[in-house]
Protein backbone atom coordinates (compact mmCIF):
# COMPACT_ATOMS: atom_id res chain seq x y z
CA UNK A 1 0.00 0.00 0.00
CA UNK A 2 2.93 2.16 0.47
CA UNK A 3 4.17 2.17 -2.60
CA UNK A 4 0.75 2.88 -4.14
CA UNK A 5 0.68 6.43 -2.03
CA UNK A 6 4.46 6.77 -2.56
CA UNK A 7 3.75 6.75 -6.87
CA UNK A 8 0.34 8.38 -6.31
CA UNK A 9 2.08 11.04 -4.56
CA UNK A 10 4.90 11.33 -6.78
CA UNK A 11 2.58 11.48 -9.97
CA UNK A 12 0.57 14.73 -8.00
CA UNK A 13 3.96 16.50 -8.11
CA UNK A 14 4.88 15.91 -11.12
CA UNK A 15 1.51 17.32 -12.95
CA UNK A 16 1.80 20.45 -10.31
CA UNK A 17 4.69 21.44 -12.29
CA UNK A 18 4.08 20.55 -15.84
CA UNK A 19 2.78 23.95 -17.52
CA UNK A 20 0.16 23.88 -19.66
CA UNK A 21 0.23 25.61 -22.79
CA UNK A 22 -2.42 27.20 -25.52
CA UNK A 23 -1.33 27.87 -28.85
CA UNK A 24 -2.09 29.39 -32.51
CA UNK A 25 0.23 29.11 -35.11
CA UNK A 26 -0.44 30.85 -38.57
CA UNK A 27 0.70 31.59 -41.85
CA UNK A 28 -0.03 34.19 -44.28
CA UNK A 29 1.08 35.22 -47.66
CA UNK A 30 0.69 38.76 -48.52
CA UNK A 31 1.52 39.87 -52.02
CA UNK A 32 1.55 42.99 -53.83
CA UNK A 33 -0.65 44.73 -51.01
CA UNK A 34 -1.44 48.05 -50.91
CA UNK A 35 -4.08 48.55 -47.70
CA UNK A 36 -2.83 50.67 -45.03
CA UNK A 37 -4.05 48.04 -42.49
CA UNK A 38 -3.84 44.72 -42.80
CA UNK A 39 -5.23 42.42 -39.55
CA UNK A 40 -3.45 38.92 -39.09
CA UNK A 41 -4.71 36.72 -35.86
CA UNK A 42 -6.79 37.40 -33.21
CA UNK A 43 -5.89 35.72 -29.74
CA UNK A 44 -6.26 35.62 -26.11
CA UNK A 45 -3.42 36.49 -24.26
CA UNK A 46 -2.96 35.04 -20.59
CA UNK A 47 -0.59 37.63 -18.08
CA UNK A 48 2.21 34.68 -19.15
CA UNK A 49 1.31 35.35 -23.55
CA UNK A 50 4.19 35.08 -26.11
CA UNK A 51 4.17 36.01 -29.58
CA UNK A 52 6.99 34.50 -31.76
CA UNK A 53 6.47 36.62 -35.24
CA UNK A 54 8.72 35.36 -38.20
CA UNK A 55 8.78 37.68 -41.75
CA UNK A 56 10.17 35.91 -45.05
CA UNK A 57 10.45 36.87 -48.22
CA UNK A 58 10.01 40.78 -47.95
CA UNK A 59 9.70 43.04 -50.57
CA UNK A 60 8.19 46.47 -51.17
CA UNK A 61 7.01 48.17 -54.51
CA UNK A 62 9.55 50.98 -54.65
CA UNK A 63 13.09 51.27 -54.02
CA UNK A 64 13.52 52.32 -50.71
CA UNK A 65 10.71 53.43 -48.67
CA UNK A 66 10.50 54.78 -44.56
CA UNK A 67 10.58 52.05 -42.90
CA UNK A 68 9.78 53.82 -39.92
CA UNK A 69 6.19 54.05 -41.05
CA UNK A 70 5.81 50.30 -41.47
CA UNK A 71 5.17 47.99 -38.31
CA UNK A 72 3.26 45.15 -36.75
CA UNK A 73 1.59 46.06 -33.51
CA UNK A 74 -1.04 44.31 -31.11
CA UNK A 75 -4.28 45.96 -29.94
CA UNK A 76 -7.83 44.72 -28.16
CA UNK A 77 -11.17 45.92 -30.11
CA UNK A 78 -11.61 48.61 -27.60
CA UNK A 79 -8.26 50.27 -28.26
CA UNK A 80 -8.65 49.81 -31.91
CA UNK A 81 -12.03 51.76 -31.78
CA UNK A 82 -10.02 54.51 -29.98
CA UNK A 83 -7.16 54.35 -32.87
CA UNK A 84 -9.46 55.19 -35.63
CA UNK A 85 -10.82 58.10 -33.76
CA UNK A 86 -7.72 59.12 -33.33
CA UNK A 87 -7.35 59.28 -36.82
CA UNK A 88 -10.59 60.50 -37.77
CA UNK A 89 -9.88 63.14 -35.45
CA UNK A 90 -6.64 64.23 -37.25
CA UNK A 91 -4.61 63.58 -34.11
CA UNK A 92 -2.26 61.01 -35.81
CA UNK A 93 -1.95 60.05 -39.52
CA UNK A 94 -1.10 56.53 -38.71
CA UNK A 95 -1.91 53.33 -36.61
CA UNK A 96 1.63 53.40 -35.76
CA UNK A 97 1.68 57.02 -34.06
CA UNK A 98 -0.69 55.88 -31.73
CA UNK A 99 0.40 55.51 -28.13
CA UNK A 100 -2.82 52.97 -27.50
CA UNK A 101 -1.21 50.31 -29.42
CA UNK A 102 1.47 47.71 -28.44
CA UNK A 103 4.02 47.46 -31.03
CA UNK A 104 5.91 44.75 -31.88
CA UNK A 105 8.02 45.05 -34.40
CA UNK A 106 8.92 48.35 -37.10
CA UNK A 107 10.68 47.61 -39.74
CA UNK A 108 13.07 50.08 -39.24
CA UNK A 109 14.62 47.51 -37.36
CA UNK A 110 15.52 45.69 -40.33
CA UNK A 111 19.06 46.15 -41.29
CA UNK A 112 19.95 46.99 -44.74
CA UNK A 113 18.94 44.90 -47.86
CA UNK A 114 17.67 42.11 -44.90
CA UNK A 115 14.49 40.40 -46.63
CA UNK A 116 12.98 39.38 -43.29
CA UNK A 117 13.40 39.16 -39.37
CA UNK A 118 12.40 36.84 -36.13
CA UNK A 119 11.11 38.32 -33.22
CA UNK A 120 10.08 37.22 -29.58
CA UNK A 121 7.72 39.64 -28.02
CA UNK A 122 6.21 39.26 -24.32
CA UNK A 123 2.77 39.95 -23.41
CA UNK A 124 1.57 40.23 -19.94
CA UNK A 125 -1.51 42.23 -20.07
CA UNK A 126 -4.47 39.63 -20.58
CA UNK A 127 -6.93 40.52 -23.15
CA UNK A 128 -7.68 39.40 -26.54
CA UNK A 129 -5.64 41.15 -29.13
CA UNK A 130 -5.26 41.55 -33.37
CA UNK A 131 -2.18 41.24 -34.44
CA UNK A 132 -1.89 43.69 -37.41
CA UNK A 133 0.73 45.30 -40.00
CA UNK A 134 0.25 49.24 -40.53
CA UNK A 135 1.75 50.29 -44.21
CA UNK A 136 1.60 53.95 -43.76
CA UNK A 137 2.96 55.13 -47.07
CA UNK A 138 0.28 55.79 -49.01
CA UNK A 139 0.54 53.71 -52.99
CA UNK A 140 3.35 51.32 -51.05
CA UNK A 141 2.51 47.79 -51.84
CA UNK A 142 4.29 45.44 -49.52
CA UNK A 143 4.77 41.45 -50.12
CA UNK A 144 5.72 39.08 -47.35
CA UNK A 145 5.45 35.65 -45.61
CA UNK A 146 3.66 35.70 -42.30
CA UNK A 147 4.25 32.91 -39.70
CA UNK A 148 2.73 33.83 -36.33
CA UNK A 149 2.77 31.86 -33.01
CA UNK A 150 0.57 33.01 -29.95
CA UNK A 151 0.61 31.23 -26.92
CA UNK A 152 0.30 31.30 -23.19
CA UNK A 153 2.60 29.97 -20.87
CA UNK A 154 0.67 29.35 -17.42
CA UNK A 155 1.59 26.60 -14.64
CA UNK A 156 -0.59 24.18 -13.73
CA UNK A 157 -0.62 24.49 -9.05
CA UNK A 158 -3.33 21.73 -8.31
Amino acid sequence: MASGSSFFSLLLILVAFISIATAEIRFSEIRSDPRPIIPFDEFGFTHNGRLELNVSKLSFSTAEPDLTKLGFFICTRDSWLQVLQQIEDGEIACALQSNIIKEVYNLNLLSKDATGFNHYYLQSDADQYTLVFANCLPQLKISMNVRSAMYNLDGCLL
